[in-house]
């Protein structure tokens, strides 16, 4: 009997990891590689307050593929991932170096527009995925229509 459990214990401890294993990889779907695409640029966006890409907090992600840079035969599906800043507290501080966190309402002192939209690539290669954020474009509302600034 303890032999039989044994080799039930192994039998479904071997079924159980091959079936994560195939659970994780979705190379072949390009919805749920949209998703890992996604996943990656919230990963890896730019926390270096110093660079023009820094966003305080993103959100409203989505994403889109790009035929004419993937190369399906090769399994390298590229994204245009879009992450957009709706942090209110993004300011700049008093401490005069220009951290974030002075909480206030001018636009003009905000570390980040609000509503700016940052773009990243995000490329897929044998379902590993890695992001290259691009550049940022000011302004985005709720719904993801664009508006100008007013008041400079």
């Amino acid at each position: 009997m303890k032999k039989f459990l044994y080799a039930f214990n192994i039998i479904f401890f071997c079924i159980f990891i091959n079936t994560n294993a195939f659970a994780d990889d979705c190379t072949d779907d390009q919805e749920c590689m949209l998703k890992k695409a996604i996943e990656t640029a919230q990963e890896n966006r730019i926390k270096d307050s110093s660079s023009e890409l820094f966003s305080c907090m993103l959100s409203n992600w989505h994403g889109e593929f790009v035929s004419d840079k993937s190369e399906l035969s090769k399994n390298i599906l590229v994204y245009n991932v879009f992450g957009y800043e709706r942090f209110l507290a993004c300011y700049r501080s008093d401490s005069g170096h220009g951290t974030a966190g002075e909480i206030g309402v001018d636009t003009e002192r905000r570390k980040v527009i609000n509503g700016t939209r940052f773009r990243a690539e995000v490329t897929c290669n044998e379902g590993v995925c890695s992001a290259n954020w691009l550049d940022t474009d000011c302004c985005y509302d709720l719904d993801l229509v664009k508006y100008e600034i007013t008041n400079k």
